[in-house]
């Protein structure tokens, strides 16, 4: 009698999988594959330590729901096949959902880039709170959402983090909006939706960027603060090697002398540093000032400057600028807005402002072009009031 041959069981187009956690719990997700493509799809179920019958009872549910789940992907490849079913999955993606991988899509971004989008998803999500509908779908996303969104953004607060009664300011909500319209854009290009409707919106409907303010101090006024006394020789050596360098603070905080090197010429020094805010490399030469301001240390891993906090170094700058009398509210930042308003009096040609500033446009170093031309009609107008 021959050996009686194993009749093998059919591999099932989508099994539920489990990937153990750190803390313990087992993560449930679906391996589907079909017509040579494999995928994953995360179910957010999670399987508990069964140590009483309400946690037994949990996992219970949380498998019914992944065979549920499970049933209805074998269901959809049998009626469609895979990449249809994923189409569709795309489809009726949530908005919050795509959001979220858009807060994450792309690979080395800077900080401020995470966190603008993670602002514009909350301001999203207070908005679906006043609609109600949550849930909808980003392919459900049309011209009256986007409206809506942004007549929205002109009465929205600013969240827990901050006075809940205060409302976002116009530069804000012009900048949530462009995080928006940069999200669907993505979406565009990535084939999920056809088209981006907030395009569709006129331009008088939009928010438009705030006129800023940059306040920085003349040349006479970095003289006189370099003579004034202030609180913490730290901050004001830091501040005026800014005025020179044109690095903000977080970049100074990271300073250190395995950062400067000399160059071909064996006489200029620079700064070779990554922009903390943009994360772009920046080489900026240093002038006889700057290397004044520049501690020296034993190890060329120390920070060159020890400053405190942030609330505490805005502090000792305000009660500087008042021992050298000057009137302007005076922050931090404002010594890089001197450097660059102070390269551009002195003819450096703003592209290479631009470059030394770490600015990925020129035209945001236009911005100081322009107050640097207004100053010089101001002085224009003054020698015509001589003679009048």
């Amino acid at each position: 009698m021959g050996r009686q041959k194993k009749v093998s069981k059919p591999k099932e187009p989508v099994r539920i999988r489990q990937r153990k956690l750190k803390n313990g719990n087992i993560s449930l997700y679906l391996d589907i594959y079909s017509d040579g493509v494999r995928k994953y799809e995360s179910l957010s179920l999670y399987l508990v330590p069964e140590k009483d019958p309400i946690s037994k009872d949990q996992n219970r549910h949380a498998m019914q729901v992944a065979n549920k789940v499970k049933s209805e992907r074998i269901l959809g490849l049998q009626n469609r096949g895979i990449k249809q079913w994923e189409k569709i999955k795309q489809e009726n993606m949530p908005l919050l959902t795509w959001l979220c991988k858009y807060e994450q899509s792309d690979g080395n971004f800077a900080k401020s880039t995470l966190k603008g989008r993670k602002e514009m998803r909350h301001k999203i999500e207070q908005y679906l709170a006043t609609t109600g509908d949550i849930n909808i779908c980003l392919s459900e996303i049309d011209v009256d959402f986007c409206r809506g969104f942004v007549k929205f953004l002109k009465t929205a607060h600013h969240g827990v983090k901050k006075d809940a009664t205060a409302v976002i300011s116009q530069g804000c909500a012009h900048h949530h909006q462009a995080v928006f319209n940069g999200a669907l854009n993505k979406a565009v290009r990535e084939g999920i939706i056809a088209n981006n409707p907030m395009k569709l919106l006129d331009a008088k409907e939009k928010h438009q960027p705030a006129e800023s303010v940059r306040e920085y101090l003349t040349i006479d006024e970095l003289k006189a603060i370099m003579k004034a006394d202030c609180a913490n020789t730290e901050v004001k050596k830091a501040f005026i090697f800014s005025c020179f360098a044109g690095l903000r603070l977080g970049d100074v905080r990271a300073l250190t002398w395995n950062k400067v090197f000399l160059a071909s010429d064996g006489k200029t020094k620079f700064v070779r540093t990554i922009m903390e805010k943009t994360n772009k490399l920046v080489n900026v030469p240093l002038s006889k000032e700057a290397l004044n301001c520049l501690n020296e240390k034993e190890d060329p891993n120390e920070p060159i400057f020890t400053l405190p906090g942030t609330p505490t170094v805005c502090h000792d700058i305000r009660k500087w600028m008042q021992n050298a009398d000057i009137k302007k509210h005076i922050s931090y930042h404002c010594s890089r807005h001197t450097f660059a308003t102070m390269m551009l009096t002195l003819g450096v040609d703003i592209y290479t402002t631009s470059k030394l500033l770490g600015h990925s446009n020129v035209s945001t170093t236009q911005i100081y072009s322009k107050i640097v031309d207004e100053k010089k009609v101001e002085a224009v107008n003054k020698v015509d009031n001589l003679f009048d």
